[in-house]
């Protein structure tokens, strides 16, 4: 590929417009399309920006082929996408699974060992999430843009594949509930109501530590392949990182605050556990109001980039 090539390439593999990428180089739109057309060639600092831009060398983007280095990264894609699925939902199982133990085992061993147990795995699940949200900020800005890594079929496959881990979650939850009930109906009776409450709370929360887990995995892996959602996230923000990420981060540390200040100053860790489950509803309805707002007025402006 010319240097020509490889500019046009890459521009439009960031998801960049003419008029865009001029305004990044600080040069009119005429002569991104003198560049890209071969009338004219780059001063030597201009191509050095284009390369911390793009994340390329110089004799990539001189002299190389942009396509076939971009066909390099994209093998990376999947591997790390993977791992940041397992890793989150990962977390997610840890904190569910302190919870759980915290509840169901906190009469027989001791509310305080089971506490120490539960902000273990909380520490533990917190760590996952700061290591693998700075390595997934790391790759996104190394790999702003992948190509059509997957086929229709295996999009069609990763879909069926995703309905089948919502529906066994789902299901693991609403067994857990029918226990709850259960339990709550007909043990007061045979254990008495102190013991019979947090063994229902305790089966209702097995439920939630298999069934929640399974369908964050599930849509991490659902949304591995939505290629198109991936660069339209990564497309230059001028308000950095987007407010539907920091508003979410914010309610999910407030259920966390909730949820200890409910368990260490009025000893309610029963019925606090709700929280995590309230927050990641909340989270899923701002960020499907706030992204697709954003979505819609990224394709209103889609049409300017088909130079």
């Amino acid at each position: 590929m010319s240097c020509s090539d490889n500019i046009q390439f890459l521009r439009k593999r960031r998801g960049l417009t003419q008029e865009q990428f001029a305004e990044a180089l600080g040069v009119t739109r005429q002569s991104v399309s003198k560049w890209e057309s071969g009338q004219s060639y780059p001063e030597m600092e201009k191509l050095l920006q284009m390369c911390e831009l793009f994340g390329c060398d110089l004799e990539t983007l001189v002299r190389g082929s942009a396509d076939a280095a971009a066909s390099e990264d994209d093998a990376e894609y999947e591997p790390f996408m993977n791992a940041f699925s397992r890793a989150i939902a990962g977390g997610v199982a840890l904190i569910l699974l302190g919870v759980t133990l915290l509840v169901g085992l906190g009469m027989i061993v001791g509310e305080e060992i089971m506490t120490m147990v539960f902000l273990g795995l909380l520490t533990v699940a917190v760590l996952l999430f700061v290591l693998y949200g700075i390595r997934m900020e790391s790759f996104r800005r190394e790999h702003p843009r992948v190509g059509a890594l997957y086929s229709a079929a295996e999009c069609r496959r990763a879909n069926s594949v995703f309905a089948a881990r919502l529906c066994v979650g789902i299901g693991a939850i609403l067994l857990g509930v029918i226990a709850c009930v259960g339990i709550a109906e007909f043990g007061a009776a045979a254990w008495g109501s102190a013991v019979s409450e947090y063994a229902a709370g305790a089966v209702v929360l097995v439920g939630v530590t298999i069934g929640v887990p399974l369908i964050v995995y599930g849509g991490l892996q659902k949304s591995k392949y939505d290629i198109a959602a991936y660069n339209r996230e990564n497309k230059p923000r001028a308000g950095g990182e987007p407010l539907s990420s920091r508003i979410s981060g914010a309610i999910m540390l407030t259920a966390t605050a909730i949820f200890l200040a409910c368990g260490f100053i009025w000893n309610k860790w029963h019925p606090a556990w709700a929280v995590f489950p309230i927050g990641g509803i909340l989270c899923g309805i701002v960020s499907t109001l706030m992204d697709k707002g954003e979505q819609q007025g990224e394709e209103k402006r889609a049409d300017a980039d088909n130079e």
